[in-house]
């Protein structure tokens, strides 16, 4: 039994449909990589089930849709690492990492409970990876948007992706080059949704 259940609540739009929409279905050239579906993460482990999908709260995925529209023209395509996340696992998360700044605290929700949050990269048209400064998940400084090490090209492809993600209102994490909020995102409900697709 997670702490705190009274917190989290289903949204319904008046229409009586869910307000969190798979991602792929309103940008079909996204690439979705869920590393907490895999034990390719600082856990270890798998903490998603193997067909956890990439949902997010309609005004994050139409806001993500025209930072793909931008990247497209300049040879990019949007790659999600974690969209929604279910308060469980940021216990699990806060357990490993109890630091503010990297790991929200699960008491209180993390923008990702949210399905307020997204954590991505950009890769080429053809799927290719883009260089960044960091892997996805690096807890040092060399993580941080004001970052000024690396090389020349990790640096612009930041700034490439910075500058699509806040062209459409997101906000960054000055901690995680690759996550983006929405605009007071904190003010919004923890969500209790569906991770698979319903049999």
């Amino acid at each position: 039994m997670l702490p705190a259940a009274k917190l989290v609540v289903t949204l319904w739009l008046s229409a009586g449909e869910p307000a969190v929409v798979d991602a792929t279905e309103v940008i079909p050239d996204l690439v979705v990589d869920l590393r907490y579906a895999t034990e390719d993460n600082f856990l270890k482990r798998a903490v998603y089930p193997a067909d956890a999908r990439c949902m997010l709260l309609k005004d994050t995925v139409q806001r993500l849709k025209k930072a793909a529209d931008t990247l497209r023209p300049q040879g990019y395509r949007l790659k999600v690492y974690d969209c929604y996340r279910p308060r469980a696992v940021q216990y699990e998360m806060w357990k490993i990492m109890p630091q503010p700044g990297y790991v929200a605290n699960p008491k209180f929700g993390s923008n990702h409970n949210r399905g307020a949050a997204v954590d991505l990269t950009m890769v080429t048209t053809e799927g290719g990876d883009v260089e960044m400064p960091t892997k996805f998940d690096d807890f040092t400084p060399a993580a941080h948007h004001g970052y000024k090490g690396g090389t020349e090209a990790s640096r612009k492809h930041r700034e490439i992706l910075r500058e699509a993600m806040e062209g459409v209102g997101f906000k960054r994490n000055q901690m995680e080059w690759w996550h983006y909020d929405l605009p007071n995102a904190k003010k919004l409900p923890v969500l209790d949704v569906p991770f698979t697709k319903p049999q």
